[in-house]
């Protein structure tokens, strides 16, 4: 099948992805998970239509431009391509960094003034022509950006932000539907994430309470130990400052527990985080859900939450993937 982009026509093997055809033919496309779900290689096409399965999770008014996710477009017509450049492109600076745990850095940017973005959504950093998406802990408004990065052992972007203090990023972005919905003040929140999927999460929880969120807020935090729970005694105080907000931990060693400091407003339960979710009194047809962290625990909870009555449009999800290798 033949694809024109960036002025060259190449020539597809039969059944491989865009993405992974211009890959092997020498074209620089970004990429991240290749899984179709951080939507950094989104192309759009300007002849041809793509698959109708290459432009699933994307929002309405890209699809009706012609984008597609390249990792998971397998073209059934000719195509001619080229990058799409709806979202910003912003250039910042690492002003903070701090270790919030062993694992995980507290990194703060230089807000851009054009940024307009909502609390809950990601960026993509770009250095070196490595690309990494980060979701946003912070609030619009906030003289910084705030984000949760997992330190990766030899991690191209994690390893780098780690001594990077003073020095340039680029940005692209906002992305993503995780975000507070200010219209709805009336409507519990059910918030539930694991490791960094907390970033996200807390910046929709600090939305919600600055605009005076006026039903209950329900945040869950999971991890496989104790040590995991990386801001928990940041969560305990915005629990006994919000009266609205309800702070729960989840590890899964029974063992681990008893190294958890008394806090009273943020427990630690030893149960698998789908489950303590599940065993709650709570109404899941009336909460809008956001659900971030290990995709196969979002797509777990996805769908339990929608089985036990949540509406499909009311549940927001936001899998953290660790970069793929190229193929």
């Amino acid at each position: 099948m033949r694809v024109g982009f960036g002025g060259q026509s190449f020539e597809l093997l039969p059944g491989e992805t865009l993405l992974a055809g211009l890959e092997r033919q020498g074209a620089a496309v970004p990429a991240f998970c290749r899984t179709g779900v951080c939507q950094t290689c989104v192309l759009r096409a300007t002849r041809g239509q793509p698959p109708s399965r290459s432009q699933v999770g994307l929002a309405e008014s890209w699809v009706e431009q012609g984008c597609f996710l390249a990792c998971q477009c397998v073209p059934l017509e000719p195509l001619d391509v080229e990058p799409f450049g709806a979202v910003g492109r912003f250039d910042s600076r690492v002003t903070r960094v701090e270790a919030l745990s062993a694992e995980v850095l507290g990194v703060r940017l230089e807000t851009p003034p054009a940024l307009v973005y909502r609390a809950g959504q990601y960026l993509q950093l770009e250095r070196g022509g490595v690309t990494r998406p980060y979701s946003l802990a912070s609030t619009p408004g906030s003289a910084e950006l705030e984000l949760h990065v997992r330190r990766f052992a030899g991690g191209s972007m994690s390893g780098w932000l780690a001594s990077a203090l003073g020095e340039p990023i680029t940005l692209r972005g906002p992305f993503g539907e995780c975000f507070y919905f200010d219209q709805e003040p009336q409507r519990p929140l059910l918030l539930a994430g694991t490791g960094t999927g907390l970033a996200p999460l807390l910046g929709v929880v600090r939305a919600a309470l600055a605009a005076g969120h006026d039903a209950p807020i329900h945040l869950y935090h999971g991890s496989a130990s104790v040590a995991g729970l990386y801001l928990r005694e940041e969560l305990a105080r915005l629990a006994a400052s919000a009266p609205k907000l309800r702070v729960v931990c989840s590890v899964l060693s029974a063992d681990t527990v008893a190294d958890a400091a008394s806090l009273p407003e943020c427990p630690v339960l030893a149960k698998p985080l789908d489950r303590l979710i599940l065993d709650d009194p709570l109404d899941f047809a009336d909460c809008r859900v956001y659900l971030c962290g290990n995709p196969e625990l979002v797509a777990r909870l996805r769908q339990r939450v929608y089985l036990s009555g949540a509406p499909r449009s009311r549940i927001h999800c936001d899998p953290f993937v660790a970069p793929a290798a190229r193929p």
